[in-house]
């Protein structure tokens, strides 16, 4: 099983002042759902933390993301996750749905 976290995209925010968003937010993230939600539920987080990969109002059959917070994202590594760039990330997941056929915006 391979696991893997990254920070959250879009977190530098030019002009303002750093200290409104103070801590970093991550993505949980695996090969597969099966994969990611196993590994979620063997470090406490709940399924309401989940977020698919959507296009408009329909769910992607690509693995999404929990939301993890400094602290959640420690959890996960000491657990065995391995953490990737947000760019990896993407390219990992692009490649994915390119396998399954689907074109990400």
């Amino acid at each position: 099983m391979t696991v893997y976290v990254y920070k959250l995209a879009g977190q530098q925010i030019r002009g303002v002042d750093a200290s409104a968003y103070p801590f970093p937010w991550y993505g949980l993230t695996a090969d597969t759902e099966e994969e990611l939600h196993s590994f979620a539920e063997s470090i406490g987080m709940y399924r309401h933390f989940y977020r698919p990969v959507m296009t408009g109002d329909k769910q992607l059959p690509l693995a999404g993301h929990y939301d993890l917070d400094q602290g959640e994202r420690d959890q996960a590594v000491a657990s065995g996750a391995r953490p990737i760039t947000t760019r990896k990330h993407k390219k990992m997941r692009d490649q994915r749905a390119a396998e399954l056929g689907i074109k990400l915006k």
